[in-house]
Order: C-alpha cells, then structure tokens, then sequence
C-alpha cells in the first residue's frame, strides 16, 4: 500500500494495522482487544464494520484521520500553521491515551514519543526565534514572556514524568497495571489543561501581538527562519 493509497471499504484492515500501528487504537474502540494478544483481524474494513454494527462510511472515516496523523510531519512552524500544530499534538496525545487505555503500552509509548518530540520541538521554535520578537512589544498584561517560558518547562517535566512511567507498567500485574493507567490518566487530565491554557495565551496574545510587531518582510523573513 503506496503512502498516497485511498482507503476505502474493500481495504483490508490486517494491511492497515500492520503499515500503521495507530489504526489499531480506532479498531479497539470497536471490541478489537489486547494488542500484544490478538493478530489484526481478516477481512475488509466494511467486514470488520458489519460484525460490528457500524457504518463502514464512519469506520474509514475515523481511520483516515489517524492515517492523516501517520503519514504527515506537524505542521510548518508559522503564525497560522502553529495554531495546527497545536491541534496535531492535541490529537496524538489523545491517540496515546486510547492506547494506554486499551493497555498496549508499546504503542502509548511510541505515540507519547512522538508527542513529546513534537512539543520540544514547538518550545524551541518559540523560545528562540518568536519570543525574542514578541519581547519588542514591551509590557503586556497576561503575556510575559516568563508565562510561556514557565508553562513550557511544566510541559517537559510532565512528559518526562510519563515517559519514565510507562517502561514500568510492562513490569506491573494486571491488576496493578490498571491503577497505574488511572493515574496517569488522573495526571493527563492536568497535563491537558495546561495545555489548553497555554493554547488559548498564544492563540490570543502571542500569535496576535508578533503579527503587529513585524513589518510584512519582517514576517516573511522570521517564517522562514521558523521553517
């Protein structure tokens, strides 16, 4: 199957899990159970919908989207994609969690690395070329750039802490191993609402205060630095 392959009924649904493993996170939700245990299931994407009740229209809509994921980088690193790339790493972490959930822990760790690469990435896209410039606004009322710095150090520690842990859980019973995935999910909750709160600052006063900051050139010659 070429990168560039339409997904549709007919596609076979062991192919898909096995090219990208976050396909398998979609199939859970639909009785798909222990990663580690269970081979990818036979059959077409609409056979595995039909046993299941479900409209096969939904199903590859829900597995294009995680495709869309696999296949891509995040965004370019400039004012309108940024806002993007929020929303790539939004959803990667919300794919980590359904694996974690499903406990494949393999998998939550390989989507969690990738969320973490992701936003070290967008931390020093920020702290070394954007808020230099922001700086030139002087005093702003709820957006210091100690704000964005003292969030994006919360942000790492939080996902040095996660991928300490899960290593740990494959040493865990099963029954121990479901409380862990409480409370990290318990510490994900927190994790989100750091991040939602950093989101809306950039989304409102960062991105906004760089584009009054910057001539038209100045801009273009910043985005290109960014990319």
């Amino acid at each position: 199957m070429g990168e560039g392959a339409i997904i549709g009924p007919d596609t076979p649904v062991a192919e898909l899990a096995a090219r990208y493993p976050a396909v398998r996170v979609v199939l859970s939700r639909y009785g798909f159970g222990s990663y580690e245990d269970e081979e990818p299931p036979a059959g077409s994407v609409a056979g595995f919908a039909g046993e299941r009740g479900i409209p096969p229209e939904r199903l590859v809509g829900e597995i294009e989207r995680v495709l869309d994921l696999s296949r891509r980088e995040p965004p370019p690193a400039s004012f309108l994609a940024l806002l993007e790339t929020h929303e790539h790493l939004n959803e990667l972490f919300l794919l980590h969690q359904e694996a974690l959930l499903a406990q494949d822990i393999p998998l939550a760790a390989e989507l969690l690395k990738q969320v973490s690469e992701g936003q070290r990435e967008h931390i020093k896209v920020e702290e070394e070329i954007l808020l230099p410039v922001y700086a030139r606004a002087g005093k702003i009322p709820g957006g210091d750039p100690k704000f964005y710095i003292n969030e994006h150090r919360k942000m790492v520690r939080i996902l040095d802490h996660f991928e300490e842990m899960l290593p740990r859980l494959m040493d865990e019973g099963q029954g121990t191993m479901r409380r862990r995935v409480i409370e990290l999910f318990d510490e994900g909750y927190w994790f989100k609402r750091l991040l939602e709160h950093h989101d809306e600052r950039e989304e409102s006063i960062l991105y906004p205060v760089l584009d009054r900051v910057t001539t038209e050139e100045e801009r273009r010659e910043l985005l290109e630095r960014c990319l």
